[in-house]
Order: structure tokens, then sequence, then C-alpha cells
């Protein structure tokens, strides 16, 4: 059905289509407003807005979003970072960290923040899943957005759906 290869673990990069997906571009200067990650065959993970830490079909975001892989992934670093955001399946959007992000961008300025053992944004939460596999796709930037993950050194676009 998809002409683009996509492995478990694999992100997802959303081309927004809505007022708050196009201001998260704006704002972060970045083709992306969304990131989840493929968990199984046609299946997504995702944190989303109103919504809890949760599955999506990867069909529903078809004809807007583009594929990431880290070539320089196992099959056992795979497993793993599925394992890990499967774990997190339930916690909560985290809307303090999605505020300071905004604040990050708009004003360039780093606030405290003291980060919920369950919530996340989407973008954290791939960040974090990858990190606990040994590879940080942002060295530098503990929150990464969207865009922060797209063009990171370790990822290659391998196509759009």
């Amino acid at each position: 059905m998809w002409d683009v290869e996509i492995k478990l673990g694999d992100l997802i990069f959303e081309k927004g289509t809505d007022f708050i997906s196009d201001a998260i571009e704006d704002i972060s200067r970045s083709a992306y407003s969304h990131t989840a990650g493929l968990v199984k065959e046609h299946e997504l993970i995702e944190a989303n807005g109103f919504k809890k830490i949760g599955y999506q079909a990867l069909d529903y975001y078809a004809g807007r979003i583009d594929v990431y892989t880290c070539n320089d992934l196992t099959d056992e670093q795979r497993k793993a970072i599925v394992d890990y955001v499967i774990k997190e399946v339930g916690g909560h959007y985290d809307y303090v960290l999605f505020a300071w992000e905004f604040i990050r961008y708009m004003f360039h300025c780093m606030l405290p923040y003291q980060e919920g053992k369950t919530v996340r944004i989407c973008s954290t939460l791939w960040a974090d899943a990858y990190r606990q596999v040994g590879m940080d796709l942002c060295p530098g930037v503990k929150y990464p957005s969207p865009g922060d993950l797209a063009i990171s050194k370790l990822l290659r676009k391998v196509g759009s759906l």
C-alpha cells in the first residue's frame, strides 16, 4: 500500500493542517508541527493535545507526513524504543512544556522547567525513547520540538506518505 519502507521506531513528522499546527510551524520555524512513531505495522503512538498518549492509525496522517529513519539503530534498539513508548501509553499531554516551548521560540529564553513523570509532548516522547537506547537525536536540546528532531544528523528522510 505504501511506497515508503517504514520500520518499527521510525518517526513521522506531520505538516499540520489547522490553526494550532500552523502556529507551531511558524513559531518553531519548521515544516512540521507533530511527531509520532511506528510501533507496529500501520500503527503509531503519539502524544497529542486533548488526548492521552495513545495509538493512532498511520492512515490517519496520509497525505501530510514525512517518514524519517535512523540507520544506526539495531533491531534490538528499535524494539526497546517501541517498548519504552508503549509503556507511556495512557500518560498525559504536557501543556506546561508546550507553553515552555512557546516561550523558548518566541522570546529566545529558557525558563526553569520541572518535567512530570507521566506527561509528554509529541517530540519529547520520542526523543526520550531514542535517548534510552543511547541515541540522542538532538544533543544539547533537552526538550526538542518536531522541527528540532527533523534536522537531527542521526535521522534520514525516507519519503512521504
